[in-house]
C-alpha cells in the first residue's frame, strides 16, 4: 500500500515537472527568440473554430472560421478602406455572438450610418432591432427612427440615485481640458444636482425638461427660484452646497465662482437643444426603454446608434448620455439577464470616460465590448493613455490595414524576434579549404595521419553547422506591405502564438449568403439588389419588398412601415 501511494506522488510530481518544462523556452534552439505563426494545429487547440463568439478570421491553411469565444473585449484596428468591415459585420450577421444561452442583445454604434443598413436583417436570429436615426430614413431602405430617453435610466427609488445622476452628468459633460477641469468639474456638479433633484419631483427626466431648468440658471424668475428651493431641500449636504453657490451667484453682480465660465460649460453640452432633429429623438413619447433589455423574458435586441460624424461634436452629449443609460440598466440587472455585445465603432472620435472602463470590469456585468479605430493613437482621445492600456485590457486584438510606420513597428516589436538557421557562404568556403588542406596532409604530409582525419572531420562539421541568426518575426515594412486582408491576431493566454488570418470580403462569403442588405454607399452594379457567393461564383439577387408576416407585424424594425425587406431565395 505505501508503495503504491510513493509511485502515486511520483507520477503526480513528474506530471507537474512535465507541463513546467512545456512551458520553458528551449534558449539553446531559439538563442535569439522563439517568435513564431500559429499553424492549424495551434488553432484547433485553442478552440478557435468552434462557431461561437466574435469572428476573427479564416485560418488561411485549412479556410475554417475562427472565433473568439469569452468575455474578454476584442480590440480592431484598421485603416479605412482595409476590409475593416468584414471583421465587424459579421459580429452582427452571421448569428455566432452568444452560447448556449441564446443570442446576446447587440449593442452597435453606427456613426457612418453604414453597418446597421446592412446588418438590418436581425430578424434572421430573432431579434428585435431598434434605430436611434435621428437624421431619419436612410438610403430608401425604409431604416425606422425610434425616440429614446437617455435618461430614462433615472427613478426616483433608486438607492444610488445620487451616484447615476453624478456619472450621467459625467457623461453628459466630460472633462476634456486641464484648464477647464475646475469650470467642467462644478458643471457636472450642477448637473447632477438638477439631475437629482428633478427625478424626484417629477418621477421621471428628459433632456428638454432638464435643459428648460438648466437655462434659468442665475435668473431671478419664479421657476427658477422655485427649483432653487427643492435643490436646497433635498437631503444630501453636496447637493446643498450646489444650493447655496447658486444663492451666491444670485445675489453677486460679479462673477461668483467663476459662474460665467461654468455656465458656458452647460450651455455648450445642451448645444443640441438648437438641433430640432435631435431635439425630437430625445423628446416623448418614447419607442424604447433600455430596461427592458434586462428582462429575462424579453427577445434579443440589437441597438443601432447611428449619427454621422460630421455632427458628432453637437450629438456626443446624447450619444454619451444614451450609452452611460444603457450600461447603469445593465449594471443594475439581474444575473439572469440576456448578456450584451458592445461594437464600439469609431468611439474615439467622441470623448466617452467610461468606454475604457468597459474592457476591464465590464465582463462581471455580462458585457462584452468590441473597439474598433483606425489606429492606437485615435484611443488617446479617449483618455490619456488609453492607446496603451486599452489594447493591453482586451484579450483579443485584431490589426489589418496598416499604413502607419509607427503602429507597424509596435505591431512588430509585439510579435517578436525569431532565431533563423543561416548557412553563411564565406563561413562555407573557409570550412571547406581548411577540409582541404587537412586531408593533404593526410595524403601527402608528414604530420600526424590521426590529428590529420580529426581537423578535416571538424572542418567539415563547420562547414555543414547553421549560423543562428536573430530576425524580427514580421518587419515593419512586411506588415505594412501585408496583403489586402491579411490580418495579425493576439490573443495572450489563449493562443500561443500570434496568428496569420485572412478576412475575405463579407460579400463573398458563401456563409453569409442573404443574410445582409446592400451597402447604401456602394450599391452595386444594379439597383434594387445585392451580390452573394454562391456555388456557382458571384451573383447578384434582388431584394424583396412587401407587407410584413403578421407575426412580425409589430416588431420594431417594421412596426412604422408595415413593411419587411430580404433577400430573394433567403426569406427569413
Amino acid at each position: 500500500m505505501c508503495g503504491a501511494a510513493s509511485f502515486f506522488w511520483i507520477l503526480l510530481l513528474f506530471r507537474h515537472r512535465t507541463k513546467r518544462t512545456d512551458l520553458m523556452i528551449d534558449y539553446q534552439r531559439y538563442p535569439q527568440g522563439s517568435a513564431d505563426k500559429a499553424n492549424t494545429a495551434m488553432l484547433r487547440e485553442a478552440g478557435l473554430f468552434v462557431p461561437e463568439g466574435a469572428y476573427i478570421g479564416d485560418d488561411p491553411a485549412s479556410g475554417r472560421p475562427c472565433y473568439a469565444g469569452g468575455q474578454a473585449a476584442l480590440y480592431c484596428s484598421g485603416g479605412a478602406r482595409s476590409l475593416k468591415g468584414s471583421v465587424v459585420l459579421p459580429w452582427m450577421i452571421d448569428g455566432c455572438i452568444g452560447d448556449h444561452n441564446g443570442p446576446h442583445h447587440i449593442i452597435n454604434l453606427d456613426l457612418k450610418l453604414q453597418d446597421s443598413v446592412i446588418a438590418a436583417l436581425q430578424v434572421h436570429h430573432g431579434r428585435h432591432h431598434y434605430f436611434y436615426n435621428p437624421r431619419g430614413g436612410h438610403a430608401g431602405r425604409g431604416i425606422p427612427s425610434h425616440r429614446m430617453n437617455p435618461l430614462g435610466h433615472l427613478k426616483p427609488g433608486m438607492a444610488a440615485l445620487a451616484a447615476f445622476c453624478l456619472l450621467t452628468a459625467a457623461s453628459i459633460i466630460p472633462f476634456s481640458d486641464p484648464k477647464a477641469r475646475y469650470f467642467e468639474g462644478m458643471a457636472q456638479k450642477i448637473v447632477a444636482a438638477f439631475l437629482v433633484t428633478y427625478v424626484r419631483l417629477y418621477g421621471e427626466v428628459t433632456f428638454p425638461g432638464l435643459a428648460a431648468k438648466l437655462s434659468g440658471l442665475g435668473t431671478t424668475s419664479d421657476e427658477a427660484l422655485s427649483f432653487e428651493y427643492e435643490i436646497s431641500r433635498q437631503p444630501e449636504p453636496a447637493i446643498h452646497e450646489i444650493a447655496t453657490f447658486l444663492q451666491e451667484m444670485r445675489k453677486s453682480s460679479s462673477d461668483t465662482g467663476g459662474f460665467a465660465g461654468i455656465k458656458n460649460e452647460i450651455s455648450r453640452a445642451f448645444n443640441f437643444m438648437m438641433d430640432a432633429q435631435l431635439a425630437e429623438s430625445v423628446s416623448p413619447p418614447f419607442d424604447f426603454d433600455s430596461a427592458m433589455l434586462t428582462n429575462p423574458d424579453s427577445p434579443p435586441c440589437m441597438i443601432s446608434i447611428m449619427e454621422h460624424l460630421d455632427f458628432i461634436d453637437v450629438s456626443a452629449p446624447i450619444i454619451r448620455a444614451l450609452l452611460t443609460n444603457v450600461l447603469i440598466n445593465k449594471r443594475s440587472a439581474p444575473l439572469t439577464a440576456r448578456p450584451q455585445f458592445w461594437i464600439l465603432n469609431e468611439i474615439a472620435h467622441f470623448n466617452w470616460p467610461l468606454a475604457q472602463d468597459l474592457a476591464t470590469i465590464s465582463a462581471g456585468w455580462g458585457i462584452r465590448t468590441a473597439y474598433v479605430t483606425q489606429s492606437n493613437r485615435q484611443l488617446e482621445n479617449l483618455k490619456s493613455g488609453a492607446s496603451e492600456v486599452l489594447p493591453n485590457s482586451c484579450g483579443t486584438q485584431i490589426y489589418l490595414g496598416t499604413r502607419s510606420v509607427q503602429q507597424a513597428t509596435l505591431i512588430s516589436k509585439q510579435l517578436g524576434q525569431m532565431s533563423l538557421d543561416y548557412f553563411d557562404p564565406e563561413k562555407f568556403e573557409h570550412a571547406r579549404h581548411a577540409r582541404s588542406r587537412a586531408m593533404a596532409d593526410l595524403l601527402f604530409g608528414s604530420g600526424d595521419p590521426v590529428s590529420s582525419m580529426l581537423n578535416a572531420a571538424h572542418q567539415e562539421r563547420l562547414a555543414r553547422e547553421p549560423k543562428k541568426l536573430s530576425r524580427a518575426l514580421l518587419s515593419a515594412d512586411e506588415i505594412i506591405n501585408l496583403p489586402m486582408g491579411m490580418a495579425v491576431v493576439f490573443m495572450p493566454g489563449i493562443l500561443p502564438k500570434p496568428a496569420l488570418l485572412r478576412i475575405p470580403p463579407y460579400w463573398q462569403t458563401r456563409r453569409y449568403a442573404g443574410a445582409y442588405m446592400p451597402d447604401p454607399f456602394h450599391p452595386g452594379k444594379y439597383r434594387n439588389t445585392v451580390e452573394i457567393a454562391t456555388r456557382w461564383g458571384q451573383r447578384h439577387r434582388d431584394i424583396i419588398t412587401e407587407p410584413a408576416p403578421n407575426h412580425l407585424a409589430d416588431w420594431p424594425q417594421y412596426r412604422d412601415s408595415g413593411q419587411w425587406s430580404y433577400v430573394k431565395g433567403f426569406r427569413p
